[in-house]
């Protein structure tokens, strides 16, 4: 297993407002399903174990399989043939005990789907434009939900500092609303809910595999009991990554992982990443998270980027150390310095000035 750990350009120019809220509402959701979750799964329990126990004393009785999952094809089929030695009651007693037993499962499964999953999940064989949203804030439990919140952090956080507070979570949400209808194409008979924010970080990763191709990033091998790490620039691991998740949509498609979801918000990731870079809004919009970030400070910092841009970094460099001096508690001087310094290849002076944002930025 390849599990990223950190990138070169884990840092913003201001704080991800967008990235935390995202955040604290899966927390929030998770929070709350985990406070209701014991009494609706108790009550889920007992009707479908009324129904079951039905059944079991009436075994003649018609069931269609999968109103419940206790009462499979297979164990319906055994039971029936197991019936053909039991007398059955006459019609009318017979008519009566099918009502009773259709009752009690229509019970169980309307207990089923009163759960949030059903409720605000997106269910492929009943389709709702508002579960394609509401889905991506729920998740299967804490696990779940604290490994897409680490990729929300080590994505989100990055596209959001480029693109800005607008933009991103209009971005966010379209990717997952494209997974999960990527999840309904393939699979339009499903019944089981879809739920969880894996389809919007997959869009997210794809787009940080194109705005930020060359970004080295650190990943942990777990493979044996002693982790070992490497460094791979994104575009390199990341597509990888969505073509192992095709390969198990295509070999597992019934393990219980929306793979295809996956697949289906990491392409479009890449396709909003690129177009929004071939028209040249990719550019405008990071120059205005410049703007917003560095406004009420020196100007000088976007002169400096500028030139960076330009392709006059050791000037911009030399601006930046004046500047530097005069302004030692500045993050953004010292975030500029870095991309200074990276931009002439000085990768000690950029690691020094990237430290020193971090302190600033952790000081009270």
């Amino acid at each position: 297993m390849i599990f990223p750990i950190s990138h070169e350009r884990m840092t913003a120019r201001r704080w991800p407002v967008v990235t935390t809220l995202l955040v604290a509402t899966c927390l929030f959701v998770q929070v709350f399903l985990s406070m209701r979750d014991s009494a609706g799964s108790r009550r889920q329990d007992d009707a479908r174990a009324e129904a079951v126990e039905y059944f079991a004393q009436h075994p003649y009785l018609d069931v269609k399989p999968g109103v419940i999952p206790e009462l499979d094809e297979e164990t319906v089929k055994m039971a029936h043939m197991a019936a053909s030695a039991v007398d059955a009651p006459d019609d009318a007693a017979r008519v009566a005990e099918q009502a009773e037993l259709d009752g009690r499962l229509a019970a169980a499964a309307r207990v089923g789907n009163d759960d949030p999953y059903h409720r605000f999940g997106y269910i492929p064989a009943h389709p709702s434009v508002l579960a394609l949203f509401t889905s991506q804030f729920i998740h299967s439990g804490w696990l779940h939900l604290a490994g897409n919140l680490w990729f929300l952090v080590f994505c989100g956080m990055t596209l959001e500092d480029r693109w800005g507070r607008v933009v991103f979570p209009l971005f966010y949400l379209a990717s997952g609303a494209v997974a999960a209808l990527t999840h309904g194409l393939f699979s339009p008979h499903d019944t089981a809910p879809l739920i969880g924010a894996s389809g919007a970080i997959a869009g997210c990763m794809g787009a940080f595999a194109v705005a930020f191709a060359r970004t080295r990033v650190r990943f942990a091998l777990l493979i044996t009991f002693r982790p070992r790490t490497f460094t791979a620039p994104a575009y390199a691991v990341l597509p990888v990554w969505a073509a192992f998740e095709a390969l198990w949509g295509w070999i597992l498609p019934g393990d219980g992982t929306a793979h295809l979801a996956h697949v289906g918000g990491f392409l479009f990731g890449i396709v909003a990443a690129l177009v929004l870079h071939w028209t040249g809004v990719d550019r405008r919009l990071d120059d205005s998270v410049e703007r917003a970030a560095t406004l009420g400070g020196d100007p000088r910092i976007n002169e400096a980027r500028l030139l960076v841009r330009g392709g006059d970094a050791k000037v911009a460099l030399a601006m930046l150390e004046g500047l530097a001096q005069e302004k030692p508690d500045s993050v953004h001087v010292q975030e500029a310095i870095a991309e200074a310094a990276r931009a002439v290849g000085d990768d000690a002076r950029e690691q020094k000035a990237r430290q020193r944002a971090l302190r600033l930025r952790a000081a009270p």
